[in-house]
């Protein structure tokens, strides 16, 4: 039970911008979800903040919800191929717009509850309203491996 409440206290000490990625990509509402498919793929990344002009975040995609969508299209009867460029779907049309965030001073406790609520692989990092990271759960991975030594 010590030894719990020992780890326990290591992710509270330790914070969310310890381990987030700085570097990261980010979308606008008006990318074409066939140009999101292959960021993600040749980038090898499975969510893109989707920002407004002044860095705002309004959304998020990522691979589940490309995934959803296409399937969609497909009982749809539809390719996601098909018909002109005027009527690609764009991110503003998938993105998750009611997402969960946390700041850098959050702990990695904080970021663990999220994830294990089910519902999300990666929390967008947020500083006075604007992005500045995202914590994935390959952050995550990345600071157990750390503490784990």
């Amino acid at each position: 039970m010590e030894r719990a409440s020992q780890f326990r206290d290591v992710l509270k000490a330790h914070k969310v911008g310890e381990f987030m990625t700085t570097n990261i990509l980010v979308g606008k509402e008006e990318f074409t979800l066939s140009h999101i498919t292959r960021l993600f793929n040749e980038l090898r990344i499975h969510h893109l903040p989707i920002v407004n002009d002044e860095n705002q975040v309004k959304g998020i995609v990522t691979a589940n919800d490309l995934l959803r969508k296409f399937s969609m299209m497909m009982e749809m009867g539809r390719s996601p191929e098909s018909g002109n460029q005027d009527d690609e779907l764009i991110a503003a049309d998938c993105l998750t717009k009611e997402i969960v965030h946390c700041s850098p001073e959050d702990s990695i406790l904080t970021a663990i509850r999220e994830f294990a609520k089910g519902k999300f692989h990666a929390l967008p990092v947020l500083s006075d309203g604007e992005l500045v990271g995202i914590f994935t759960a390959e952050d995550l991975i990345r600071f157990l491996d750390k503490v784990s030594k």
